[in-house]
């Protein structure tokens, strides 16, 4: 009988552990590692990153449009932008560190909500130099770092925790400089929603809470910088392509004499690749061929006050038939 209790136990305790193992297990593996495409960095995000186009204020004057990777998890939210450098004639907040602090520290002023940016302490993390801070957004505290590369600066933020969380210290201590990644397929990131640039539509309704007695659980932190931009417009494309892919002729279109004007509207990531297409005019029996043809072209890629852009444009075709 007692032996039949201790064997009782026994499973109970291995099956508990086992579960316990497959909770930390799964907990882990939400994490993942994101590489964005036209920058040389990694980082773990605790949930699917997305990604958003932001105008960051750095100075009374000037706001940088920048990439913003953001991931939101158990009331907290997780920042990553990455900078890169350019001539002080082009960006001068870009253009040295000391000067890239300065701006960030600006872009933690005003905007409707009460903000502060806090000096603690100086970095040095495999090579990557930098200053930690703190943050307080309205009532969400939080913790900020800006580290210099090689080819970029770079802002790491946790809004909704302090540096003790374990969570907060796994995501700082994941940054890593790597290569280049050209691949959108790797990147570990999702597109968010964009608007054109100038238009201040699709802000975060969320930015704007300030709550008094401490942040509701159900509610999504502020994000450090608000102000959503979008991919330029850029718009007939064909003279900007590096290689512009020829459609093939439909044979029934062909058939049917069927001619005329496909206009392709283009999404074209931050290293020339088209992302997305989608034919606005024209024949129908001519339009897949056209679309499928965008898809395969490559631009020169654009920049912006120095950053890497999406750009929106046409992509026209003319089918002549004989």
């Amino acid at each position: 009988m007692i032996l039949k209790c201790l064997n009782s136990i026994l499973a109970i305790t291995i099956a508990l552990s086992f579960g316990l193992a497959e909770a930390i297990s799964g907990q882990q593996e939400s994490w993942q590692r994101i590489a964005p495409v036209g920058y040389s960095f990694t980082i773990l995000m605790p949930t699917k990153s997305t990604t958003g186009f932001r105008r960051i204020p750095v100075s009374e004057r000037d706001s940088i449009p920048v990439n913003v990777y953001s991931s939101v998890k158990s009331g907290k939210r997780y920042v990553v932008a990455a900078f890169l450098k350019t001539s002080s004639d082009t960006v001068p907040a870009l253009s040295a560190y000391q000067k890239f602090i300065v701006a960030m520290e600006y872009s933690f002023k005003g905007d409707g909500m009460a903000k502060t940016l806090t000096f603690e302490r100086d970095l040095s993390l495999d090579g990557v130099a930098g200053k930690q801070y703190r943050i307080e957004l309205g009532a969400y505290p939080g913790v900020a770092q800006f580290l210099e590369a090689a080819e970029a600066f770079y802002a790491l933020v946790v809004i909704g925790a302090e540096e003790s969380d374990r969570d907060v210290a796994r995501f700082l201590s994941s940054f890593q400089p790597g290569q280049l990644n050209t691949n959108p397929e790797s990147s570990g990131v999702s597109a968010g929603v964009v608007t054109m640039i100038g238009s201040t539509s699709g802000a975060a309704n969320n930015s704007q809470m300030t709550p008094s007695s401490g942040p509701p659980i159900d509610t999504e932190p502020p994000e450090p910088w608000p102000l959503p931009a979008g991919p330029i417009t850029g718009g007939v494309l064909n003279g900007k392509a590096i290689s512009l892919s020829v459609p093939k002729y439909p044979k029934e279109a062909r058939k049917s004499h069927d001619s005329g004007q496909v206009r392709v509207q283009v999404l074209i990531d931050e290293q020339g690749v088209v992302i997305s297409a989608k034919a606005i005019e024209g024949p129908d029996s001519l339009r897949a061929v056209a679309v499928s043809a965008a898809l395969q072209s490559r631009f020169t890629p654009t920049r912006l006050m120095g950053q890497p852009v999406k750009v929106n444009g046409v992509i026209i075709y003319n089918f002549v038939a004989w």
